[in-house]
């Protein structure tokens, strides 16, 4: 009974930070998409560096995390 709790409880985690990822990213899209327009071509660049060394380090941080737990 208590790994089937334990199972529930990862899905629902994983669940709910990609519900909360794809809420940022809509919120982040929605709020610079007038600015994006007027970014240059390394402006651009220079956010999605910033975009991916934050992802992998969130998801580097979570494996760290809960990897242990399993």
């Amino acid at each position: 009974m208590a790994g089937k709790l334990r199972e529930t409880m990862k899905i629902h985690r994983a669940v709910v930070l990609v519900v909360m990822m794809l809420v940022a990213l809509g919120a982040f899209v929605l709020l610079t998409a007038a600015g994006v327009a007027s970014f240059d071509g390394h402006s651009l660049i220079a956010l999605l560096v910033v975009i991916v060394a934050a992802a992998i380090g969130g998801v580097a941080f979570s494996w760290k995390r809960y990897s242990r737990r399993s």
